[in-house]
């Protein structure tokens, strides 16, 4: 009886803090941009899509099993930097990667994208007086900075 006692307090112990736990793991944020110019980097868990007027993307996809892999439209050109490492580029270009770990980077004109997940977000605009807007869980349109670093989650600033 005694041996049955110890892992029923154990486990009762653990179910709290389990559940705790899965409360405060804020979920899936969104982040917007629209029109965008500059360079914008995300590492996140989730699925983007994704298009630019012209310029270039690099999409890391770690894992090739966990999600859809990368589909890209439109490009002019690519080149496999490794493995898992692709750059597609040109005018008009569409791309998007549904599911699992990722790491992308487009820079360019023009730059309307959908990102749903959590991960470090970099939005560096260009510079200009007009370097598109982006949203982050449904907020409102927001002049995109010259620069801001920032954590991806349903309870994103």
């Amino acid at each position: 009886m005694r041996l049955l006692v110890v892992p029923l307090a154990v486990l009762a112990l653990a179910l709290p803090a389990a559940a705790g736990a899965a409360r405060n793991d804020p979920g899936d944020g969104t982040l917007a941009i629209k029109d965008g110019r500059g360079t914008f980097t995300f590492a996140a868990r989730g699925g983007v899509i994704g298009s630019f007027a012209h310029g270039s993307v690099v999409i890391t996809d770690p894992i090739p099993d966990d999600g859809t892999g990368p589909i890209v439209s439109g490009d002019d050109w690519s080149v496999d930097r490794s493995e898992t490492t692709t750059v597609y580029g040109g005018t008009r270009v569409r791309f998007r990667l549904i599911g699992g770990r990722f790491r992308i980077k487009v820079q360019g004109t023009g730059i309307n994208l959908s990102l749903v997940g959590k991960g470090q977000v970099t939005l560096k605009g260009k510079g200009t007086d007009d370097d598109g807007t982006y949203s982050l869980n449904g907020g409102s349109a927001t002049p995109i900075p010259d620069v801001w670093q920032f954590l991806l989650s349903a309870t994103s600033p």
